[in-house]
């Protein structure tokens, strides 16, 4: 059977366009023709949708043939045809196919003919579509498709027809019967007896505390009692067993009611509602994942289908804990129960990580392929806080239950606890309330607990009086109940108790042992704990807070986690802890391993290892024959002696062969005698067992590896992967090619994965093997396939081993595959034929059998694979179960580890849940003592779990009137008392209790809203009597009245009112305005809806952002200054929800101290709630509700308002009233806003000065300025001047200061012939003398720009300024730098040049100086898709310019216009306006699709073949015919800068770098002349010349580097020459000295341009001749003409001077020669050849050793003139210099 793809002629290499046009009958005829016709139509998605839903389809013969052509695809490629066929539902196939089954008489023979065949087709096409996907028959039953075939079936005659959809209509039956056995259309609710009379139908410690799937499709009604609140429970089984039940049913009834109604037909196929549960339909697995929590799966969920407006940082979905039921066909046969573990990736990726227990599935989820899509329903309970709790439930013992006599028999005889039994006393003094730093009057020393009158009396406590009894109560009771209204201080009294616990601890025996404190919150636990802290000032240690989930500061040192970081050694020390770490680690890497193996099953062939593990030895042995002798084991093992005959069969042979020398010495020895048939086959058997069989050498393997692809014929496609070195290097850096390298190796990483789901989804694993007699020559082919091969179909794209590529396995370990291997390894194993049968693999004997062709022998690989594979995934399973049972195992270590920190704690504090978590630690540590705080709000079963069996003492504190338990299922509440306390239940039972009844947190009018809900009056404390009212509103107590609707969240249950919103924002910015800190108000709101959207609201206003904003739930037990209170529920229906709840009222009405602001919709409460018209009739009576809050101005008392709309405070800015506030400043001024009510020390005053100056009449103008003194007087006066008498403009402040500059402009005469207007008093300063021409100088330069200096500036032109021109100038290492236009500037003054792309930053050596090169010496990344360098970075590249052009596609759908292997171009057409004329000529000229562009570093843009004939003329010209070499880079036609880093060109960069790195420049030292004198006369000069001091520093710093002490010594040397004029020129030289000395100064450089070296020289020559002119008598022609010459406008010259020297000394002998500045003969073509830069003027030579000067370059010659001169002074450029090592490259000094 061939396996070679015919795609030339096929529509697979059809274009889109040519596709499109084309008749899809012409297509179908094409596929038809074609072997694998079916798989490249699936390969065209465009393709597909057009067969399915185009109206060409619409007839008879296309439908027919469309048809055949599956049927007749499934033989060869089933899985393809699956994909095509699952598409049938749903897809206008099945319309038209019923349109053509509507009863009609038929008059065509041959239409009759057509439409028979048509229904066998169709028959045949949906029996299919049935095995791959039994639940859509409903579907293709609604469409009337079955009954249509069944009748006419009756109307054809034909038996094979009437056979074909008797079979369909017979497959249709049994599925509807199997769905109306399994779903009898549940209910959506389940009725529940209140009071069954029957026993408990089983024991509840036996129930599975996870919900079965009996349970959750079960339609009896679950067995459930009430919580008994009044009277007594019959025993520890009758208590426990109702609670177990009752709070597991809690978290099971909506999972239940919500899986009923989504399997019931009405919600099957419409939009799935159910207020309880969420719904995320087309979630996908993606695989597993060992974390430190144990083994994960990873969902992919649809965001696409969730509201848009979901905020994951807020919203409560998929939150950790959260009971997912999760199936993938509709809870037929399926369901997975899993629990949120983790969602931080979901709004990046849509991932979240779930745990599935074993208790819930048995690991089958393991089994399940990645790509399965799922259906998950979410309850809204969080089954992490059940969990625990049930778990702790079923392991009390009956017998057990701590303190049972009074908490379930309800005794009311409470005694005293049983530790004070022995031993009573107890000290007070402790926490006695002092007076003047002494105890009060309490005279006592130790008090009995037992006798009351031995105590202290309330006062000396600090206690009322209410507090006081529920003290003796807590103290002289084993079960103390306290109930605290609002702001009666119970809290307070749970800290007195801690107080008093702690200072006896050691005369307390129940204090040995730590004291338990449950919250059921983390935020009340942590709030009760923060004031024991704060009161006892207890240190980490003595109190160990339990749990991770705080956040507040000042409890985070008490943190168990803390603890443990200060005891690292704590797993060292636990052995067995230890020991399960190293055990989770090696079964890790075991995962990961058979991870990797199955991930490269698809990449390359199988090792010789992998095969000897699942073929048979006879058959391997039989493939060994051909290269027998050539192998290590037979020439030293099997050829031997020993090791013939007897190989490993005896005892003896099998002892010999432990001994390894034995067979070193017989390696040489053979068999001399030929072996018997029977020997033969004797030693066929011992080598099947010889162990050294299992541990082939490297050699062995290599030869049989290719032996074996040689009998498989196969091509030996090598996996292309880098060299060790390349495989060692950290290739992960950014750069430029990076996202390129990402994309081809997700492609084929991609490629990889889809093929091996493609090789192992159909046949290898999953179908049944044939056990039909065929002969070896035949390919045994089975069409039945088993019922997983139907359910994995389902979903198409699965694959079948659930491994996580991108999870498990390093990316750096996957490689890079060749896309020839690939193709290969497709065509290989892509064969849908069945997997050969175990006996049929048996039958081939011999492996190399002329009758076992190459079809056959690629049938038995995939035999070999596939069992392979299944040991993998058998492996796989064993492994994740270990992983995790050892898991949990450690996290029980871990819990028992803890113990170390709790044992020795004063306080042990925890949440109830928690509690039940360390249930076996607290055993152990076995607490006696237990407080339990909010203990109300606190589900019964949670306090039973969480307190030992030695519990002696159990206080509960709290009240049941503000918060009670909140079930999540309402029935299990109103029928079944779920929502009753155990503190509730006990105080219904008249159990010993404590009302505090004197409240010390509000105003008695804020504190009266509350009253009415308890039985005993209320008192008030004095301290709240005599508060401060609120500053700027009328009342401190107010309800604001509106009908504005409440708005529906987009997710979930949750309501808004934006309308109330805004109004409590406005009003808390109000407050600030008055003084208020944001610290003293706290926004209330019963929906967390609400608070989310006031909370951004909040983040977006600054100035409020930091107010606490929170609902009311979460406020229990807390209090502020001012309380902002949203009611939210405002609606048509009349529906109050939570904020109707008594409990929740009295909490929401008690918070505030001082001010407290209600709004809502008051009539609609009033309506329908009692209580809340009693509380509004109250307010009503009182005259403190209203459609507005009544607000006034603090400074105008009078002026008041009332805020009935939002944006009625903003009528009050800053919080006054707008009237002008007539408060002065310091300064005197009036405030300039208007009334307000904040400090006016921040106020800066914007009013002008105006203060009166003492000595003048001006006055002072600037913005007010308390702080510092008035500036002098600016003001301009007119005055006549007292030296010249004009009348002149001055500033006022320079009159008093004697500063008295005339600005009269006159005519001025320069010496050089300008005339120019100066000011008056600079015409009389002497020092600006030959300063004062401002005529331009306008003197073209040496580097041909004009000057633009002045005459002045200029020194008359004797000394020009720097050109303001700049020029870039590249150094023959490669940086360029920008300098002053032709300046002789210094050598580069980087640390090196690197050209690679490697990330490393190399270190510089110390001992190197000056600009290094780096040579790297890792591989190079000059690659694309298509070419790559396989050099080494510091080699010349091998990769020529890719031509193609790059195929990356942006966001805005434009495909970049770069060139491949560069890096890519912003979009060209998105800014093709902003781009240069040349550009966007280019562009209109061709094709946009078409035009490549190369963007250099420089950032310009040019045409890839423009700047490649640039560069190609570039290269021409400067490598010479003659071996030359111009030094100099490719630059930038736009700006000159040099192309160092353009991939593109980088074979010729590296090759001129490569050429100057190897060569030496011949230089003499041009500092040496210079140094030998001018170091010496340094000093002397110095000291005579008297250089100011800058200019002595600048000297001397240039003298520390080599390149610049050049210009040190030389500008030495030319002060040297001007200090030895004449004394006559003084005044010239002192000129010119200064003239250099500023502008050096200026520049704080000696680096000057050739234009200024050139006019030193010129006036030194110029001052020579002054001198001779002055010591000489000449005719008074001659010295007329000499002073035109010297003094003169025109600059001196060489012709000046020979005029000069003919009229001085016309007979010297030296009258021709110029006076240089230069020592020793040097000129300045040695200076700028000493620059080192590429101009164009040094070349290198063609040996490669030298680089000269180009002017000693002869292009007919090709010998360099360097090199024949031995004694010339060479320095090294490249790698004749000082390298330094590096384990990835070298520098190079150039």
């Amino acid at each position: 059977m061939a396996f070679k793809r015919s795609f030339n002629t096929t529509s697979k290499n059809l274009k889109n366009n040519e596709t499109n046009n084309l008749k899809l009958v012409d297509l179908l005829e094409r596929f038809e023709q074609e072997r694998n016709g079916c798989e490249q139509l699936v390969e065209q998605s465009k393709l597909v949708d057009r067969f399915f839903s185009d109206s060409e389809m619409n007839n008879l013969s296309i439908l027919v043939q469309f048809f055949q052509f599956l049927l007749h695809s499934i033989h060869r490629s089933r899985q393809n045809v699956a994909k095509l066929v699952i598409r049938l539902p749903g897809s206008k196939l099945l319309d038209f196919s019923y349109s053509y089954l509507k009863p009609h008489s038929l008059i065509d023979e041959n239409q009759k003919k057509l439409l028979e065949k048509f229904v066998l087709v169709l028959s045949q096409i949906l029996q299919f579509l049935l095995e791959l996907h039994p639940q859509c028959w409903e579907q293709i039953d609604s469409l009337g498709l079955f009954d249509r075939l069944d009748k006419w079936s009756t109307k054809i005659s034909d038996e094979d027809v009437q056979l074909e959809v008797s079979k369909l209509i017979s497959r249709k039956d049994e599925l509807l019967n199997e769905h109306t056995s399994k779903i009898k259309k549940p209910k959506s609710e389940i009725e529940i007896k209140t009071e069954p009379d029957d026993p408990p139908p089983d024991d509840f410690h036996q129930l599975s505390i996870y919900p079965t799937l009996d349970e959750i499709f079960q339609q009896q009604t679950p067995y459930l009692r009430k919580n008994i609140t009044t009277g007594q429970y019959k025993n520890g089984t009758h208590y426990l067993d109702i609670h177990f039940r009752l709070l597991r049913e809690d978290f099971l009834w909506p999972l239940r009611e919500a899986i009923c109604q989504y399997m019931s037909e009405d919600n099957r196929d419409i939009s799935f509602r159910n207020s309880n549960v969420r719904l995320y339909r087309n979630t996908i697995l993606t695989g597993s994942i060992c974390s430190q929590a144990g083994i994960l799966f990873s969902l992919l969920i649809d965001v696409s289908m969730l509201p848009k407006s979901i905020s994951w940082a807020n919203t409560r979905r998929l939150i950790y804990g959260n009971l997912l039921a999760a199936t993938f066909d509709d809870f037929d046969s399926s369901c997975f129960l899993l629990t949120v573990e983790d969602r931080s990736n979901i709004d990046k990726n849509g991932t979240i990580n779930v745990r599935c227990q074993k208790a819930l599935c048995d690991y089958q989820l393991m089994k399940i392929s990645p790509g399965t899509r799922f259906t998950l329903l979410e309850t809204t309970s969080y089954f992490e806080a059940y969990r625990p709790i049930l778990q702790a439930l079923q392991n009390i013992k009956d017998d057990q239950i701590p303190l049972e006599k009074y908490l379930l028999q309800c005794d009311t005889n409470v005694p005293i606890p049983q530790y004070f039994e022995k031993k009573s006393d107890i000290d007070f003094r402790p926490i006695l309330v002092k007076t003047s730093g002494e105890y009060s009057e309490f005279d006592g020393t130790l008090s009995d607990i037992k006798e009351l009158s031995t105590w202290p009396n309330a006062q000396q406590l600090g206690l009322d009086q209410s507090q006081y009894t529920a003290l003796q109560l807590a103290l002289t009771k084993s079960v103390a109940l306290i109930q605290g209204p609002p702001g009666c201080g119970k809290t307070f009294l749970g800290v007195r108790l801690a107080e008093l616990f702690y200072r006896n601890r050691e005369r307390i025996s129940g204090c040995e042992r730590p004291i338990l404190m449950i919250c059921y919150t983390n935020h009340a636990l942590d709030q009760f704990l923060s004031s024991i802290i704060q009161k006892l000032s207890l240190t980490p240690g003595q109190i160990v807070r339990v749990g991770g989930r705080s956040s507040h500061p000042q409890i985070e040192p008490f943190l168990i986690q803390k603890l443990r970081q200060k005891k690292p050694d704590a797993r060292s020390k636990n052995e067995l802890l230890a020991t399960k770490y190293d055990i989770l680690a090696t079964i890790k890497r075991q995962i990961n391993d058979c991870n990797l193996k199955y991930y490269r099953c698809c990449q390359q062939l199988l090792d010789i290892d992998q095969l000897l593990c699942v073929m048979d030895r006879s058959q391997f042995l039989t493939l060994l024959d051909p290269i027998l002798s050539e192998l290590d084991i037979y020439q030293g093992h099997w050829n031997t002696s020993k090791g013939g005959l007897y190989c490993c069969g005896s005892s003896k042979s099998k002892a010999s062969d432990n001994d390894d020398s034995d067979d070193s010495q017989s390696e040489n020895e053979s068999i001399a005698e030929p072996l018997s048939p029977y020997e033969i086959n004797q030693r066929m058997k011992n080598r099947i067992n010889c162990h050294k069989l299992n541990n082939l050498s490297d050699d062995d393997q290599k030869l049989i590896k290719e032996l074996f692809i040689k009998w498989l014929d196969a091509t030996p496609l090598q996996i292309i992967k880098h060299e060790m070195n390349i495989a060692n290097e950290d290739d992960d850096g950014q750069n430029e090619f990076q996202e390129q390298r990402k994309r081809k190796k997700k492609k084929n990483k991609d490629k990889a994965a889809a093929l091996l789901k493609e090789v192992l989804n159909d046949p290898i694993l999953t179908t049944k093997p044939t056990n039909n007699t065929a002969t070896a020559d035949e390919n045994p082919v089975n069409l039945e396939e088993n019922e997983e091969e139907m359910r994995r179909l389902e979903n198409i794209d699965n694959s079948f081993i659930p491994f996580s590529m991108s999870n498990q396995i390093d990316e750096k370990q996957y490689q890079e595959i060749d896309t020839q291997q690939l193709e290969y390894m497709e065509r290989l194993l892509n064969n849908r034929a069945a997997i050969l049968s175990d006996d049929i693999v048996l039958s081939f004997r011999d492996l190399w059998a002329k009758s076992i062709n190459k079809e056959q022998r690629q049938d038995l690989y995939r035999y070999w694979l596939s069992k392979y594979v299944q040991q993998l995934t058998e492996q796989w399973f064993r492994l994740n179960e270990q992983y995790d049972e050892n898991h949990k195992s450690m996290q029980e270590l871990w819990l028992a580890n803890d113990q170390l920190y709790m044992d020795q704690a004063f306080i042990i504090a925890m949440t109830t849940h928690c509690a039940s978590r360390y249930q076996k630690v607290l055993k152990q540590i076995a607490p006696r003592i237990c407080i339990v705080e909010e203990a109300a709000e606190v589900f019964e079963s949670h306090i039973v779990t969480a307190i030992g069996e030695r519990i002696e003492h159990l206080i509960l504190i709290g009240d049941h009137v503000q918060l009670r338990p909140s079930p999540n299922v309402y029935t299990l509440a109103k029928h079944f008392n779920l929502d009753v306390s155990l503190f509730e239940r006990l105080i219904k039972n008249q159990m010993p209790s404590v009302q505090l009844c004197v409240q010390h947190r509000s105003i008695p009018i804020i504190s009266s809203l509350t009253h009415h809900f308890y039985d005993i009056p209320i008192l008030n404390h004095e301290s709240v009597l005599s508060r401060s009212p609120i500053i700027g509103v009328a009342h401190p107590l107010y309800f604001i009245a509106h009908r504005n609707f409440e708005e529906n969240v987009a997710d979930g249950q949750s309501k808004r009112n934006s309308y109330e919103s805004n109004y409590v924002l406005q009003l808390a910015d109000y407050l600030i305005q008055q003084g208020y800190e944001k610290r003293d108000i706290t926004i209330l709101t019963t929906y967390m809806g609400q608070r989310q959207q006031i909370q951004k609201a909040m983040n977006q206003l600054k100035h409020l952002k930091g107010i606490h904003v929170t609902v009311v739930d979460n406020f229990q037990g807390e209090e502020n200054r001012i309380i902002l209170l949203s009611l939210v529920r405002s609606n048509a229906d009349q529906r109050l929800g939570y904020i109707g709840v008594d409990n929740r009222i009295c909490v929401a009405l008690s918070r505030a101290q001082n001010g407290f602001y209600v709004i809502g919709n008051f009539h609609l409460l009033a309506e329908h709630s009692e209580t809340w018209k009693i509380i509004i009739d109250k307010m009503k009576l009182l005259k403190l509700i209203g459609s507005g809050l009544p607000i006034n101005c603090p400074n105008h008392p009078d002026n008041q308002s009332i805020c009935t709309h939002p944006n009625d405070f903003l009528k009050r800015p800053l919080g006054g009233c707008g009237l002008q506030c007539e408060v002065r400043l310091e300064c005197g001024h009036q405030c300039p806003l208007t009334c307000h009510n904040t400090s006016h020390n921040k106020i800066i005053c914007q009013k002008a000065c105006l203060k009166k100056y003492d000595d003048c009449e001006h006055v002072c103008q600037r913005k007010c300025h308390l702080t510092t003194a008035c500036l002098p007087c600016d003001e301009t006066i007119q005055m006549k001047m007292p030296h010249c008498e004009h009348i002149s403009d001055l500033v006022c402040f320079m009159r008093k200061n004697n500063q008295l500059e005339c600005g009269v402009p006159m005519p001025y005469t320069c010496p050089s012939g300008h005339q120019v207007q100066i000011r008056c008093c600079d015409l009389r300063n002497q020092q600006l003398k030959d300063r004062l021409c401002t005529h331009p100088c306008r003197f073209t330069l040496e580097c041909g720009h004009i000057c633009k200096g002045t005459c002045s500036t200029c020194f008359q032109g004797r000394f020009h300024q720097q050109c303001d021109q700049q020029e870039l100038i590249v150094y023959i290492c490669g940086h360029s730098r920008h300098q002053i236009c032709h300046e002789i500037g210094p050598p580069c003054q980087e640390k090196y040049i690197k050209l690679c792309d490697h990330q490393d930053e190399p270190t510089v050596p110390r001992y190197l100086n000056g600009c290094l090169v780096y040579e790297c010496n890792r591989y190079c990344r000059n690659k694309c898709r298509h070419l790559r360098c396989t050099q080494r970075c510091k080699m010349e590249c091998d990769r020529k310019p890719c031509h193609e052009k790059c195929g990356r596609r942006f966001e805005c759908e434009h495909y970049c216009n770069g060139i491949c292997g560069e890096p890519c171009i912003d979009c060209l057409p998105c800014r093709v306006h902003t781009l240069p004329r040349e550009i966007q000529k280019a562009i209109h000229q061709k094709n946009i699709r078409n035009a490549t562009f190369v963007q250099l570093e420089c950032g310009h843009l040019f045409e890839t073949k423009i700047l490649d004939k640039l560069v190609d003329n570039f290269e021409e010209q400067t490598f010479l015919p003659n071996g030359f070499m111009y030094i100099d880079y490719p630059r930038c036609p736009e700006c000159q800068c040099p192309l160092l880093r353009c991939k593109r060109y980088s074979r010729l960069i590296k090759k001129i770098h490569n050429k100057i790195g190897s060569g030496c420049i011949s230089r003499k030292s041009l500092s040496d002349s210079l140094t030998n004198n001018a170091m010496i006369k340094l000093h002397l000069l110095i000291a005579s010349t008297q250089l100011p001091e800058h200019i002595e520093k600048i000297i001397r710093k240039n003298l520390d580097n080599d390149r610049q002490k050049i210009f040190g010594t030389l500008f030495v040397h030319v002060l040297n020459l001007f200090s030895e004029l004449d004394d006559n020129v003084s005044d010239e030289r002192s000129k010119m000295l200064t003239a250099m000395h500023e502008h050096i100064k200026k520049n704080d450089s000696l680096f000057l341009t050739r234009q200024q070296w050139s006019d030193i020289e010129y006036e030194y020559n110029r001052l020579l001749f002054i001198s001779s002119m002055r010591k000489f008598d000449l005719k008074a022609s001659d010295t007329e003409t000499l002073n035109d010459i010297l003094f003169g406008p025109n600059p001196f010259s060489q012709i000046a001077r020979q005029t000069c020297q003919s009229l001085l000394n016309p007979d010297s002998e030296e009258s021709d020669k110029w006076k240089s500045i230069l020592p020793d003969g040097k000129t300045w073509v040695d200076f700028e050849r000493d620059q080192l830069i590429c101009d164009r003027k040094m070349a290198m030579c063609p040996q490669g050793m030298h680089i000269i000067w180009r002017k000693s370059i002869d292009e007919q010659q090709s010998n360099c003139p360097v090199c024949s001169m031995e004694k010339e002074s060479t320095i090294s450029i490249g790698r004749g210099a000082r390298r330094a090592n590096n384990p990835h490259g070298r520098f190079l000094r150039p």
